[in-house]
């Protein structure tokens, strides 16, 4: 893996051979890590617990209305 090539208030990591993201990191709380689902072998296997920065969804973009929903970063615990 590699660090990004800017400074970021988050942490972020793609695969050192072909820059692709992993997992982001940071912000709150700071044990926060996301995984991007589009790195995983095979993610049918994962299912969303929650939508997290809601207030930059694209309109296309269909969410479960079930799911908690964030228009930024989770709350702090």
């Amino acid at each position: 893996m590699r660090a990004p090539p800017r400074p970021s208030p988050c942490s972020r990591e793609f695969c050192g051979e072909c820059g692709t993201p992993l997992f982001a990191g940071g912000g709150i709380p700071s044990s926060f890590i996301a995984i991007q689902v589009g790195s995983l072998d095979n993610p049918s296997e994962c299912a969303p617990m929650l939508d997290i920065w809601t207030r930059s969804a694209q309109p296309w973009d269909v969410m479960n209305p079930a799911l908690p929903k964030f228009p930024k970063n989770l709350p702090p615990r």
